[in-house]
């Protein structure tokens, strides 16, 4: 498979959806995104008895799946398998295309439904089979018409697995990815691969399977479906990727520019141990990495990987065919960008001690300002401060400073339950607040800035502003925060208030 010929335009796109009652999903079936061209329906989700023909009758134009899974496979359904194969049978009586047969279920057959209208399907809640590739061959024995392998991805070599035996299989029947966090990546990468069949929730918030990606992004972020070549990969690389608009955000822009290249989130445990076996699988696929954004906790990483001075953070690597690799922060020039010179006695509060934080006090300091920092590691922060003319505090709310700055660098925010990671009284009228975290409504910090008059640079600002200087590095090309918002689909762009 050559690199201009990946594309994910022959992958069958489905909006997976999954309800207590048939109600529920004949009101369901109204939002679902008018593009997307085949419906996944979870009968095991139901609380009562499925009505097929009137599930039929409210996706009409569809395609449209019917599946039970299993509990012991991630699912709810507990009855037997000619239990299922009544249920499915109904289905496809009623007009359904196509019914999802669990293999292990039916006993290795396919409950005697048409194979050409029959997913033949095996999920592992667990982790990755030993004998996987063997069980692939045994589905794709019995003749099934699309052939579905699941498996939850534990680390980065389990989904470089999935993506072996996807790719191995070329443009078939067959579909393969991961579930979880580490499984990101097969989600966005397998229908490049060719895989057959994509599956994403059909609803925000309403997601059917762990890691499983909305599918309308699948569509927007990473062309599912549609017409879109791909020679080269960018990626973000961290410890968490799934709540990162990043993809959204360069995959818009490479699109715009024409340009073949697509960019995943990869979940890592290790930049420096996992980031050559990565280089070397993608390589092996035909879709070499390129670039790549980083993420919290592999900045400091990804500066040594770059040969940086020890103590210093990249956000940006960049990859040559010859094995260099080269860094840059752009972070710090978005920080540069939102920061203004300090007044006399200027004083300006660095919260975490990660990379973004080292970004922030660089800065600061550039623009003059006398800086504290207060991290959850007290080790992390001194030698954070003893690097950068910082001095650490315990308690910035008894420090007796009126600090003009607030940067929040630590990663609480990603998460609703998050709790402020200062004291509220410290974002006061007068103060600039700088978020990191960004996420739909705002961090707990952002909300409280906002509520007692702050001036806010939000998480998303922050991430079109280090994203711009990213964008110019991978593509060659200028390019700004307001450029980057307005590619975005406007349903993702009304999810912030976008203050580039």
């Amino acid at each position: 498979m050559g690199l201009t010929a990946l594309t994910a335009e022959k992958t069958l796109l489905l909006a997976s959806l999954g309800r207590e009652t048939n109600a529920g999903l004949i009101e369901a079936s109204r939002l679902v995104d008018a593009r997307i061209p085949a419906v996944e329906v979870r009968l095991d989700a139901l609380r009562e008895a499925p009505e097929p023909s009137s599930l039929r009758e409210a996706f009409r134009g569809r395609t449209l799946l019917a599946t039970l899974r299993s509990r012991s496979e991630g699912g709810r359904f507990e009855g037997t398998a000619a239990e299922a194969a009544a249920h499915l049978r109904a289905a496809l009586d009623a007009g359904f295309d196509l019914v999802d047969v669990e293999y292990a279920l039916a006993g290795g057959g396919l409950l005697d439904l048409p194979k050409d209208r029959v997913v033949v399907s095996a999920h592992d809640v667990a982790g990755v089979p030993e004998d996987l590739e063997v069980r692939v061959e045994r589905m794709e024995s019995t003749g099934a018409r699309y052939v579905k392998a699941v498996a939850t991805a534990r680390g980065l070599d389990d989904a470089l697995r999935l993506l072996r035996l996807q790719s191995s299989r070329g443009e078939g029947r067959l579909s393969v990815f991961g579930m979880g966090e580490a499984g990101l990546v097969t989600r966005a990468l397998s229908p490049c691969l060719g895989a057959a069949l994509s599956y994403g929730s059909a609803l925000p918030g309403e997601a059917t399977a762990p890691g499983q990606l909305l599918a309308a992004d699948l569509l927007d972020v990473y062309a599912v479906g549609r017409s879109r070549r791909v020679g080269a990969l960018f990626a973000l690389l961290g410890g968490r990727v799934s709540h990162s608009f990043s993809p959204a955000i360069h995959n818009a822009a490479f699109e715009a520019l024409g340009l073949a290249a697509l960019y995943v989130p990869v979940a890592l445990g290790s930049l420096r141990e996992e980031l050559p076996r990565l280089r070397a699988a993608l390589e092996a696929l035909g879709v070499p990495l390129a670039g790549a954004s980083v993420t919290i906790p592999f900045k400091e990483e990804a500066a040594a990987l770059a040969g940086c001075a020890a103590g210093s953070a990249r956000n940006t690597l960049l990859f040559g065919g010859d094995g260099a690799v080269s860094g840059a922060n752009t972070d710090r020039e978005a920080l540069l960008g939102a920061i203004p010179a300090a007044p006399e006695s200027g004083a300006a509060l660095v919260l975490g001690a990660g990379g973004m934080a080292r970004a922030a006090v660089e800065a600061l300091r550039e623009r003059g300002w006398g800086v504290d920092v207060c991290a959850r590691t007290p080790a992390r922060a001194a030698a954070l401060a003893s690097g950068c003319g910082a001095r650490v505090v315990a308690n910035p709310a008894a420090s007796g400073l009126p600090y003009g700055v607030v940067v929040n660098a630590t990663p609480l925010g990603l998460d609703e339950a998050d709790p402020l990671p200062c004291d509220a009284a410290l974002l006061g009228p007068g103060v600039l607040a700088l978020d990191s975290p960004y996420c739909p409504g705002g961090t707990a910090f952002s909300r409280q800035a906002r509520r007692r008059g702050a001036l806010l640079v939000d998480g998303f600002a922050l991430l079109l502003s280090q994203a711009a200087g990213q964008s110019a590095l991978f593509t060659g090309r200028p390019a700004d925060a307001a450029s980057l918002a307005a590619r975005l689909p406007a349903r993702l762009r009304s999810l912030f208030e976008v203050n580039p």
